[in-house]
């Protein structure tokens, strides 16, 4: 076994003692077994780190390296303190809540030894489970983002549009991660930005298979619709002069504007624009939701009597 390469499984845990165990078991039943288990704990406030220590010490045989942070990091900064300590030819995360198939390394690595300079990773699809362990009937792809048949190649311009990756099922290969920097510690989101940064130079590989299963619980960030439209916002505004980006801004600064929330950094942004239209500039004035709606609605009326 020795002469497989090395894969570092990238664990993050945060408050998620309830299912530590189970996530890590699956990883320990992987029937690959060149594998480090490097986990970061991201100052929690549950007895994770206990659960974790006490799992490391029964399986003694494993490598095993935790990093127990003195105070929250967040995402990103939890996986760069990972990866600076990793060893492995291809690095994979994973959420202590998430659970992997049994031979999902093993299938992946096969997948990637295979691949050409130009890949950068092998992604999948991904069972969706409940607090219980319990499968729903849909899967990742088709409940979070409605695709249903992919094909392996460069997905920039389709990653534009919608992060559909599951990022527990991408096998990476670790040296394109360290070659773009790592992840972003400005950004709460760690995946986005990463697939967008590498799909600019490589292609992904997609395997039509389920190598693991997302956790669907009360708290997963994607119920969170607020800390969920400011972590998009600080990731488009690093990718704007993409067309499709500036409108997902112009969408989220006119909804915050009528939801009066518009922040600084949306002004910042709006100050900032070569060529501002006159919606913005209502919005920037803060002339009010009625004037905003009567001004924009006049406007239509105007172009369309052209």
């Amino acid at each position: 076994m020795s002469e497989l390469p090395l894969v570092s499984i990238l664990c993050l845990s945060y408050n998620q003692s309830k299912y530590i165990v189970e996530s890590l078991e699956s990883l320990k039943s992987q029937t690959y077994k060149n594998i480090e288990i490097l986990i970061c704990d991201d100052y929690s406030k549950d007895n994770s780190v206990d659960v974790i220590n006490n799992w490391s010490s029964n399986n003694s045989n494993l490598r095993i390296h935790l990093i127990a942070h003195s105070q929250n990091m967040g995402i990103c900064k939890s996986l760069n303190d990972l990866l600076s300590v990793s060893k492995g030819k291809y690095i994979i995360t994973l959420a202590l809540d998430d659970l992997f198939e049994n031979d999902k390394i093993e299938r992946h690595v096969a997948i990637l030894e295979k691949s050409s300079p130009n890949d950068a990773l092998v992604f999948s699809n991904a069972y969706l489970i409940n607090d219980e362990s319990i499968y729903y009937q849909n899967t990742f792809l088709p409940y979070f983002h409605k695709y249903l048949n992919l094909e392996s190649g460069n997905f920039y311009e389709r990653l534009l549009s919608d992060n559909f990756l599951p990022a527990m099922s991408c096998l990476i290969k670790s040296s394109l991660v360290k070659e773009i920097g790592g992840w972003d510690e400005n950004l709460t989101f760690e995946d986005y930005d990463m697939w967008l940064r590498l799909s600019q130079k490589y292609n992904f590989i997609y395997d039509d298979t389920k190598s693991c299963s997302y956790r669907i619980h009360s708290t997963n960030t994607h119920k969170k619709k607020d800390f969920l439209e400011k972590s998009f916002f600080d990731i488009y505004l690093k990718h704007k002069e993409e067309p499709i980006i500036k409108h997902k801004i112009s969408q989220i600064i006119e909804r915050a504007y009528k939801e009066n929330k518009l922040t600084d950094q949306h002004k910042k942004y709006l100050r900032e624009l070569d060529n501002i239209t006159l919606k913005e500039k209502l919005m920037l004035k803060n002339t009010g939701k009625f004037t905003y709606n009567t001004v924009i609605f006049l406007q239509k009326i105007y172009y369309r009597s052209w």
